[in-house]
């Protein structure tokens, strides 16, 4: 039973995301223990924003793999495509419901911004390093757990309920992991929750959600038929409204943390 894809383009993809990981990983790392990002202006956290996305982004070109275009486009591209709508709509819509109801905050000093003008109360900002940023942070995300999704269910024979808790404990894991390893006391002057705690326990099923919708999705481009790039795009769209949808319901339940 393989962690990778049948097909031999979408394996690809997902080995070079999976080996390209630790890039990213090693460069937040760096600069949050050393303490360098607290020197940099907005060209220097958008120039690293864009360094630490560009393995995602831009590395498969590097290899004769990631330039064959022969059999359509390849996986690598489309997983781009809909990480990147999610980010995007997560990073310039839901991150309001982060700042209002999950009591986050940004103290980046930096002065280029870009969010929804309309959505969200506290009035704070988001910085637009965080776009790139996010990218790759998220391509890791669905291919960690597509790769660990495909693995449980050729594992074990599971009914809709059990794929549907798989999904949910994935999710979670996920977005408790990003919370517990980013919002230390290393970042507190730059980035924290009021409540780290609650945040970490219950604010994570509504971070969750991005994965829980998004998951199943991924899950299945170019699986077990290639996927267009438009119906990736497509599908990507409408997870973003019913992320909303849920952003929405998690707030009415919980309320602010």
């Amino acid at each position: 039973m393989s962690w990778l894809a049948r097909s031999s383009d979408k394996a690809w993809g997902e080995r070079f995301f999976l080996l390209t990981t630790p890039i990213w990983i090693a460069a937040v790392a760096a600069v949050i223990f050393t303490g360098w990002l607290r020197s940099w202006s907005d060209t220097g956290y958008l120039a690293f924003s864009i360094f630490a996305s560009a393995p995602a982004l831009f590395g498969p070109l590097l290899f004769a793999r990631g330039r064959d275009f022969s059999g359509g486009v390849p996986y690598w591209i489309k997983l781009n495509v809909f990480a990147g709508i999610l980010v995007l709509f997560g990073t310039y819509f839901g991150t309001h419901y982060f700042f209002d109801s999950m009591g986050m905050k940004y103290a980046f000093p930096e002065a280029w911004s870009f969010e929804a003008v309309l959505v969200g109360k506290s009035g704070r900002r988001v910085p637009v390093f965080m776009y790139p940023l996010t990218q790759a942070y998220f391509v890791t995300y669905f291919t960690v757990m597509v790769v660990a999704y495909r693995r449980i269910r050729n594992a074990v024979t599971l009914g809709w309920a059990g794929r549907a808790l798989v999904v949910l404990v994935l999710a979670y894991a996920i977005a408790f992991a990003e919370t517990f390893f980013m919002a230390t006391d290393l970042m507190t002057d730059l980035f924290s929750y009021d409540k780290r705690e609650k945040m970490l326990s219950i604010g994570s099923f509504g971070y969750a959600t991005y994965f829980v919708v998004g998951l199943p999705l991924a899950a299945r481009i170019d699986e077990p038929e290639p996927t267009s790039v438009g119906r990736v795009a497509l599908e990507a769209l409408a997870a973003c409204m019913l992320i909303l949808v849920l952003l929405e319901a998690w707030v009415r339940i919980i309320g602010r943390l």
